[in-house]
């Protein structure tokens, strides 16, 4: 079962589907600029790294080891991480196009994908207000991070959902189209039986068979009619007339 149905309480999740596609996209274009950027200037980052572990009045909690690690080898984690966003890029692509033909096998990379960058995302949020509250005394600045980190997170998470929530909709969808198929035939199959029973039916006591008949036997005919009437007058049986031709 679904837990969303519509994206940002107005769009279907198959058009919110392709908008989260595009905002992905955005945001994976703006870090690989980053990580380009990052790249060509390998030799400064790893100075920029260097003094700010030398800096003893920053408490680098939790990052020092990563900063270090980083600074060994600048450009092969800068590669490795544009490599990561273009593979990411190309997962957008496909949920929008399978969000677009409704493919839930095209959805699923993205899906794990963002999981596993939202959560990463949240533990670099996590870590860096960790490092802020370490190195400031300014309340108001570290409660503003906060809520800001926390909202941006809460928004990355629900597009998530929504995105996570198309294929789960779509194969609702499915289901009650079968279902819907498989009683549509089943009425077509009911009518086809009534449609090939006969008119006539020798359980009828009214039923007349008119085939190859001769004018002595619609006389014979008319009598056998009078006569079941007549009955049925009496109350000795139900009056039941049906006509059956056969040709």
């Amino acid at each position: 079962m679904a837990f969303v149905y519509s994206c940002c309480f107005w769009f279907s999740l198959r058009l919110g589907g392709l908008l989260i596609g595009i905002y992905s996209i955005f945001q994976a274009i703006l870090a690989l600029i980053v990580f380009s950027i990052g790249y060509k200037h390998s030799e400064r980052v790893a100075d920029e790294i260097t003094e700010l572990l030398n800096n003893n009045n920053i408490k680098l909690i939790y990052t020092k080891d990563y900063l270090e690690m980083l600074k060994s080898d600048p450009e092969k984690y800068f590669t490795l991480t544009i490599v990561i966003t273009c593979v990411y890029i190309l997962s957008c692509l496909l949920f929008m196009y399978g969000a677009y033909t409704c493919n839930n096998i095209l959805m699923i990379g993205y899906i794990l994908l963002e999981l596993t960058r939202l959560l990463m995302l949240s533990v670099t949020v996590a870590t860096c207000l960790l490092v802020l509250k370490q190195n400031t005394m300014d309340i108001g600045l570290l409660i503003g991070a906060s809520v800001a980190g926390g909202f941006f997170l809460l928004g990355e998470f629900y597009l998530w959902v929504c995105a996570a929530n198309l294929p789960i909709l779509i194969n609702e969808m499915e289901r009650e189209e079968q279902a819907e198929t498989i009683e549509r035939l089943q009425q077509l199959l009911e009518m086809s039986k009534q449609r090939s029973m006969p008119y006539g039916s020798d359980n009828d006591p009214f039923v007349v068979d008119y085939g190859n008949a001769t004018s002595s036997d619609f006389m014979a005919s008319k009598r056998q009619i009078n006569n079941k009437i007549k009955n049925y007058a009496r109350g000795s049986m139900p009056l039941t007339i049906s006509y059956s031709t056969h040709k």
